[in-house]
């Protein structure tokens, strides 16, 4: 069993991708999160079945995957889940099943899916290791970062940036340098006993529905990657403003300040804002109003932002926390306050071999 965990905020991101980079971002790993358990059994499928059956209960998934019969692991089949598939196949593609065995693969989340906390992420990195550990290979927490962001992006073709699969590997607080994009220079950043008690006291976290924010996105590529103008500029200034706050917020969580920690995500959530006024959606502005007559020391759109998604707060204190989990809760039928603390590192737990 693996288990990785999510990430909040997420101060710098959007300048860990190929248009927003060169960047830096400063995130901190939370949990409980995601779980990863593989195994294999006897016995092989029928004709024309996979030879990994993968359970994923928060996808209302359960089937069975495999090469595809002219280009093998390179593109599995049959395309369900490209995402679960291509990492399953990263791994077996270089390592291949033993004659006459087969593989059961179980990915369960305690977040729920679309909740712009890096969860993607988090599953194909934990999904990787825990292949390696069935077939017997190691690989370090970069080397599992580096491997499943190449999974999402040069095998599913996905939009990704680097730091949620770096968050899920290494875990902790983390301080990342981006550049050449994808290449990743991390410092861990050290915290004290007492601020990772006091954080997973005061954060608040709040889940709004599935993230979808595709034509935003677009839009903010589009400034990126244009020919100058004014909005070219102002897309530039937001990033630049988005890089120079990660390391304040590292400084602050590193000397123990939770409340100048808050301070630079509010920053983060109005550079976001300064970014594309989209990405701070409609719900994580209500969210913000309660957040704010709450007295909320801070908070911040987690991700990429736009509509659905989720949002950090940092409450003055364990009560207020609590008590603003209740407001947050009675807003909408389809708002989930997660209990979610300070994580260490990806563990391996066990092996079914």
């Amino acid at each position: 069993m693996v288990r990785a965990p999510v990430r909040v905020g997420d101060v710098g991101g959007w300048t860990d991708t190929w248009f927003g980079s060169p960047g830096v971002v400063c995130h901190l790993a939370v949990g409980p999160a995601v779980v990863v358990e593989a195994a294999f059994v006897d016995g092989v499928a029928g004709p024309g079945l996979g030879p990994v059956r993968i359970v994923a209960p928060l996808l209302f998934e359960d089937y069975r995957a495999g090469p595809s019969p002219d280009r093998g692991w390179r593109w599995p089949v049959p395309g369900r889940q490209p995402l679960l598939e291509h990492a399953v196949a990263s791994v077996l593609e270089d390592v291949p099943l033993p004659a006459g065995r087969s593989v059961e693969l179980h990915i369960t989340s305690a977040v729920p899916a679309g909740a712009s906390l890096g969860t993607s992420g988090s599953v194909v990195v934990a999904v990787l290791a825990a292949l390696d550990a069935l077939v017997g290979r190691r690989r370090s927490a970069a080397e599992l970062a580096t491997a499943a962001h190449a999974v999402e992006t040069d095998r599913a073709r996905r939009e990704s940036g680097v730091q949620d699969q770096w968050a899920a590997a290494l875990g902790g607080c983390g301080l990342l340098a981006i550049g050449p994009y994808p290449d990743v220079r991390h410092r861990s950043v050290a915290l004290a006993d007492d601020t990772v008690a006091e954080l997973g006291e005061r954060l608040v976290t709040v889940v709004f529905g599935p993230h979808d924010s595709s034509a935003v996105h677009a839009q903010v590529i589009d400034a990126m990657v244009g020919y100058g103008g004014p909005t070219h500029d102002a897309a530039r200034s937001a990033l630049g403003r988005l890089s120079a706050l990660a390391p304040e917020a590292a400084a602050a969580l590193e000397g123990g300040s939770v409340d100048d920690w808050a301070r630079v995500l509010t920053a983060a959530t109005d550079a976001q804002g300064a970014l594309h006024p989209d990405l701070v959606g409609a719900a994580h502005a209500a969210a913000i109003d309660v957040a704010r007559s709450a007295g909320a020391n801070g908070w911040k759109v987690n991700g990429a932002g736009g509509e659905g998604g989720s949002l950090t707060v940092v409450a003055p204190d364990a009560a207020a926390a609590a008590d603003l989990s209740v407001r947050l809760a009675h807003v909408s039928p389809a708002w989930q306050v997660v209990d979610l603390r300070p994580a260490g590192p990806l563990e391996v737990l066990a092996v079914t071999p």
